[in-house]
């Protein structure tokens, strides 16, 4: 009986291949739902099984017993999803700690960067009333050195001299700090034209 199955299949007989799917198709999906457990893909493989069989139907060895073939054919194919589902599990799991740790990055750069904000208040609060005024509009409003000596009145030289006694400030200040500093590298960038 598998033999002129086979025959009949290799001629490309059409009602063959629907014999040997209608006969097969439920028992190696009940067999595969054990060791899987979405239907779904339950069914794509087995989809694909047969798909493949008709595809090379005319490669088929010359002798089968169809449920020992069909069995081990789909044992290799539930190898190959098992694997890659592996492999996709581990790469979504990677994926999932670079973008907890992304997160945890940014949230303490974020924590670091308000800290580090702070402090540069502090510093700036320890500076004499003049030296304040001068850094805060370098440094709050980005005002270039010409553009403070006009609007304050002051020689362009002073503004420099205020802004350099006021960077060292905030320097001494900082000092006291490297961990706040460590953790805010980034904002530092920010910052490296004031201190």
């Amino acid at each position: 009986m598998d033999g002129q199955l086979l025959e009949r299949l290799r001629t490309g007989d059409i009602e063959a291949f629907t014999e040997l799917y209608n006969r097969y198709w439920e028992a190696l999906y009940q067999s595969l739902l054990k060791r899987i457990a979405n239907a779904d893909d339950a069914k794509d493989l087995i989809q694909e099984l047969f798909i493949t069989i008709w595809i090379r139907k005319d490669q088929l060895p010359h002798t089968i017993n169809w449920e020992n073939y069909l069995y081990a054919a789909l044992r290799y194919r539930v190898i190959n999803y098992i694997q890659a589902d592996e492999v996709r599990i581990r790469y979504a799991n990677e994926r999932l700690k670079q973008v907890e740790l992304l997160q945890s990055q940014r949230a303490d750069s974020t924590i670091a960067a308000g800290e580090l904000e702070n402090l540069i208040d502090q510093a700036i609060d320890h500076m004499p009333r003049r030296i304040q005024e001068v850094f805060r509009l370098s440094y709050t409003e980005g005002y270039s050195p010409q553009e403070i000596a006009k609007q304050l009145s002051l020689s362009l030289q002073t503004v420099k001299n205020y802004l350099t006694d006021a960077k060292a400030i905030v320097r001494r200040f900082l000092h006291d700090y490297p961990a706040v500093i460590s953790l805010s590298l980034f904002s530092l960038a920010d910052f490296h034209h004031f201190i």
